[in-house]
């Protein structure tokens, strides 16, 4: 499996499906695209011209953001599994509707602080704004992922808030590492 930050909050995930999560990007995806899955309504995940510039199978988003964009898709539900693409809770801070996304130990929850109950996370994809750190390393510590990626930060501006987090993340012995966006990380 191969895995890519896109910017923002995005994420590619390339196995037996080819995911989107987020599709608010800076660089564009691999083409033939299987789910495009989105977490919340907020611009910052959700770019609807980007969304239009895809060509993918199946939308997965929460119903509010279906509605708000006027978007054609699959009701994202937690609880339930596409494909094996488990949806679970989310707790987006301002978000109307929010939910996270597992897909063979991969975990990405959006921009929430708090994390869904989940076992075997082999690589956790986590916003990284410095008043939650103490949140990101205390959930960390509870899920035990191999591996923490920092996402949703602006890399020329924001690096800084990503390079504590993986600091303080390594104090608590979670391994944790930036990545480049477009860099691959296979697991």
């Amino acid at each position: 499996m191969k895995l890519r930050w896109l910017g923002n909050s995005c994420v590619e995930i390339i196995d037996d499906l080819h995911t989107v999560i987020d599709p608010n990007y800076v660089i564009e995806p691999e083409p033939e695209i299987d789910y495009v899955l989105v977490t919340h309504e907020h611009n910052d995940h959700i770019d609807v011209e980007k969304l239009k510039s895809l060509k993918y199978k199946h939308l997965v988003a929460p119903e509010y953001t279906l509605k708000l964009y006027n978007l054609e898709g699959i009701k994202a539900e937690v609880g339930k599994e596409l494909d094996g693409i488990r949806i679970l809770p989310s707790w987006c801070w301002k978000a109307e509707e929010s939910v996270s996304y597992y897909y063979k130990g991969v975990l990405h929850s959006g921009d929430s602080a708090k994390f869904p109950d989940v076992k075997d996370v082999k690589v956790a994809f986590t916003a990284c704004f410095p008043d939650f750190y103490d949140d990101y390393v205390r959930e960390m510590k509870r899920l035990k992922p191999e591996l923490v990626i920092p996402i949703h930060y602006d890399p020329e501006r924001k690096l800084k808030n990503a390079e504590g987090l993986v600091e303080r993340l390594r104090n608590e012995g979670i391994n944790a590492r930036i990545v480049k966006i477009g860099e691959v990380v296979e697991i």
